[in-house]
């Protein structure tokens, strides 16, 4: 199963962003910046989808995305959150492995 260590650390996240995947389950970690051009604010971006596909390919209906603060606090909790994800989706990402 994923581990804290499989977590980029955020400077990582600050030049592109980062793809896995576990037992059926694709995830993708990103920084982005929201907000007005004069008052950006940095996040990261967590998506989860069933495999086969890509992130680009996979339609936005199978996905599921939540945001964290662009700190360690927000690293530290994205560990918990695709866990819990998967735990949600079980059977589905038990579903795409036997494909």
């Amino acid at each position: 199963m994923i581990r804290q260590e499989d977590i980029m650390p955020l400077a990582y996240f600050k030049k592109e962003a980062f793809t896995g995947s576990e037992c059926g389950m694709r995830y993708r970690i990103e920084m982005r910046e929201i907000g007005e051009e004069d008052n950006k604010k940095k996040i990261l971006a967590v998506t989860v989808w069933p495999q086969p596909f890509s992130y680009e390919c996979t339609a936005d209906d199978l996905k599921e995305e939540t945001t964290f603060t662009f700190d360690e606090e927000g690293r530290k909790q994205i560990l918990p959150w695709l866990l819990e994800s998967y735990e949600k989706r079980r059977e589905l990402y038990e579903s795409v492995m036997r494909v």
